[in-house]
């Protein structure tokens, strides 16, 4: 199952590189895999183990240690890690996933462009140059320079004006070489150049691209070139020097992780009461009072009047004419 490291920094984050082999390096020098350029972190600083389907970390005795967690490995004791995991080693955040995706394909130049791209970040933070440039070192032109400061554009050197490096030296062609600068790496071409281009002490073939690094010189006729990359420089500086002691206090805080898992949903609570209007008097409400159904009691009995006796005595008048009318009918 792959693996994937990414580089965290306060600056931002650098390219990630996955991995799917049994063992990862972890440190300053140049045979790591990954390949961390700072002086906090040792040589060799610590590893990432295959154990079985799980990935250990180990620290392989470095001078700054290793964290996980925010707490210190013992040298060479093994640590599971998980997708989501910040791991520092020296002052430098990593952080770990497990299974995201495929390996990465070229990762010889993955891993020096990651060590190239965290130097020059480092160095645009406090304003060193770090454009490559090509440096007439001896022949009629020199100290003139030529900056290669476009990714992927082919940079003309010859004895025509309009050239980016015109030379004036008899012996070199009018477009005699061209430079261009792809992938972090300086590429050289020869043009079909009439005396050709010599790459140290070898002719390159015409119309093939080589690459060339600071370390070799370039003869152009009567010229000599050199190749100054400051950020190759630095990274050389970097890689060869001590390893330099940090205090727990100057240690950068975690970043956040990327790849954590999210925290499961909270559980929905259980909807409101619908609310009902309560009237108020200035704003306050009016307490709610439950009434308690009382018994009906009996209407009180109206002593009588003279009214209601002559109502009466008509009544029984009445009744008593009737009664009389009826026999004398019947009879």
């Amino acid at each position: 199952m792959p693996v994937s490291v990414l580089v965290r920094s306060a600056t931002g984050d650098a390219p990630s590189l996955t991995f799917d082999g049994e063992r990862i390096v972890i440190g300053r020098g140049n045979g790591s895999d990954v390949r961390l350029p700072d002086p906090s972190v040792s040589t060799r600083h610590a590893t990432i183990r295959a154990q079985g389907t799980d990935y250990a970390i180990v620290d392989e005795g470095s001078t700054n240690g290793t964290f996980v967690g925010g707490i210190r490995l013992l040298p060479q004791t093994p640590r599971i890690v998980k997708t989501g995991d910040l791991v520092r080693v020296g002052r430098v955040w990593l952080e770990i996933a497990i299974g995201k995706k495929a390996a990465t394909p070229d990762l010889a130049l993955a891993t020096r462009d990651l060590a190239f791209a965290l130097v020059k970040r480092a160095m645009d933070a406090v304003g060193d140059d770090t454009v490559a440039k090509v440096r007439v070192v001896e022949g009629p032109d020199l100290g003139a320079t030529m900056r290669l400061s476009d990714e992927g554009r082919a940079f003309v050197m010859g004895r025509a004006e309009d050239c980016d490096l015109p030379l004036a030296d008899a012996d070199a062609s009018r477009e005699h070489a061209v430079v261009t600068r792809r992938n972090g790496q300086v590429l050289l071409r020869d043009q079909k150049s009439r005396n050709g281009v010599f790459l140290g002490e070898a002719k390159i073939e015409p119309d093939r691209d080589v690459v060339w690094k600071p370390q070799a010189m370039v003869r152009i006729g009567r010229s000599v070139l050199a190749l100054e990359e400051p950020v190759s420089v630095a990274l050389a500086e970097l890689e060869s020097a001590v390893d330099e002691p940090l205090a727990e206090a100057d240690a950068p805080p975690a970043p956040p992780s990327v790849h954590a898992e999210p925290p499961p949903p909270a559980p929905e609570e259980p909807p409101p009461p619908s609310s009902q209007h309560v009237p108020s008097i200035a704003g306050g409400p009016i307490a709610e009072v439950a009434t308690v159904p009382q018994p009906i009691a009996p209407p009180k009995r109206r002593a009588w009047t003279m009214t209601d006796v002559l109502v009466v005595l008509v009544a029984v008048s009445v009744i008593g004419a009737s009664l009389a009318a009826l026999v004398w009918v019947l009879r």
